[in-house]
């Protein structure tokens, strides 16, 4: 262990030197380094960029033909695809696609926790490009930013992709950066975590990456070494020093390490090209691919193509869909249509949506009190509101969760008692 430290110790003089010297005597120096203390020597494509930063670059056949249809991915789509109206482009070509994923010292994030492992991916033709960039200690973090810095200024249009990269791994760089007095550069994003949501929850059961290929892209990993057990991994590798072996455990899990990076890029690749098949065309991807169609059309921006996935949604049940186009009917005065939507959403299976269920009858409710002034649906409405708002405490509670808002209850009785107290005032029929 004493020997571990002492050798870190002269890993870092050494840097510090190293970062001292001109152009001309760093590259000497980086060399002796190079020769000298950084030992560990993984085997081929790995080479030095930086005596504690290495470097490999893969070309894999690629897979993921759906990215060739970005062309064919209408503008609309890629808003629901960037999360944004204001920043997505109108039109993305498939060289404008840079995938990412790092490998990080933690998975809480925190001004403690540093990338050790960035990968970056693009398309060429039929090839699929990775350039992976590898930190052996801390005292090589500048180098590798400046890598990661390079790569992700190479083009300036790139939209980067990645999974789960906006709340985790672009806040550990832009926090890495700052650290090294850098700048982050901001680039356009897509992130499949969120998209994966939209289309899959409900449908699959997660939507982590691995789970994903194996339903979806039917691609199981073998011998893969799980993402979570990454930082350890890393960790027993410093404990080990840099004179580790490659035949050694340390080096060999780091190793596995790197191929599930490799192999998270691969994922993403693919994962886009079945999102961008489903975008060019939902209603004829929907009969091979199943997802929900009715969170698709509501995050799609307003228009008549919206309005098109909403009534195929609605034609097949999707109680979200029908609660959306009851809502477009009564914004335009149909109350009939406005009516039958809302009987479509209690008339489906409630298990699934009791909140709408909930919602449906409380707007049939207030229709027939309000605007038909038939008190006996009005109460019917009413009373079956408050049975789905009870089911829906239930189900709450049984997953843990709080209730509904004491408020629903309350405008609920409230509706109750003023429909029995109009039913009370009516005139008898004479």
């Amino acid at each position: 262990m004493a020997g571990n430290l002492k050798a870190r110790l002269e890993r870092i003089r050494i840097q510090g030197a190293v970062d001292k010297t001109d152009q001309a005597s760093d590259r000497l120096s980086r060399a002796h380094v190079t020769e000298s203390v950084s030992t560990c020597a993984f085997p081929p494509p790995w080479i030095h960029l930086d005596p504690l930063v290495l470097f490999r670059r893969e070309l894999l056949p690629f897979h993921g033909e759906g990215v060739t249809n970005l062309q064919r991915v209408p503008p609309d789509f890629l808003k629901v695809l960037f999360r944004s109206t204001e920043h997505a482009p109108e039109s993305l070509a498939i060289g404008d696609l840079l995938f990412f994923d790092l490998e990080t010292s933690g998975l809480s994030g925190g001004a403690g926790t540093v990338a050790f492992l960035a990968a970056f991916g693009d398309i060429h033709g039929d090839t699929l490009e990775v350039r992976q960039y590898l930190l052996l200690d801390y005292p090589g973090e500048g180098a590798l930013i400046e890598c990661i810095a390079q790569e992700l200024n190479r083009n300036a249009k790139a939209a980067l992709v990645s999974f789960n990269g906006k709340a985790f791994d672009i806040q550990i760089l832009r926090s890495r950066f700052i650290l090294q007095g850098r700048l982050f550069p901001e680039r356009n994003h897509i992130d499949l975590l969120g998209i994966s949501r939209l289309l899959w929850t409900g449908l699959v059961p997660s939507c982590s990456q691995q789970v994903l290929e194996v339903k979806l892209l039917k691609k199981q990993r073998k011998g893969d070494i799980p993402g979570a057990l990454a930082p350890q991994i890393w960790f027993s590798f410093l404990r080990e020093g840099l004179g580790s072996c490659p035949s050694e455990p340390a080096a060999q899990d780091l190793l596995g390490v790197c191929n599930h990076n490799l192999l998270d890029i691969q994922g993403m690749v693919e994962l886009l090209g079945l999102i961008l098949k489903i975008g060019a065309n939902p209603l004829l991807a929907l009969e091979t691919y199943p997802f929900n169609m009715d969170r698709l059309a509501l995050s799609w921006p307003e228009g008549e193509q919206r309005l098109g996935l909403l009534q195929e949604a609605g034609r097949r049940g999707y109680p979200r869909a029908l609660y959306e186009l009851a809502r477009i009917a009564r914004q335009d005065g149909n109350w009939e249509a406005y009516c039958e939507l809302l009987e479509q959403i209690l008339k489906g299976p409630l298990q699934a949506s009791l909140v709408l269920g909930l919602r449906a009858s409380i707007g049939l409710a207030s229709y027939y009190e309000w605007k038909q002034g038939d008190l006996d649906r009005a109460e019917e409405y009413t009373r079956r509101a408050f049975s789905l708002l009870e089911a829906l405490g239930a189900e709450r509670n049984r997953m843990g969760a709080k209730g509904p808002p004491p408020s629903i209850n309350i405008k609920l009785k409230a509706r109750l008692e003023r429909i029995t107290a109009k039913q009370q005032n009516r005139q008898p029929f004479l």
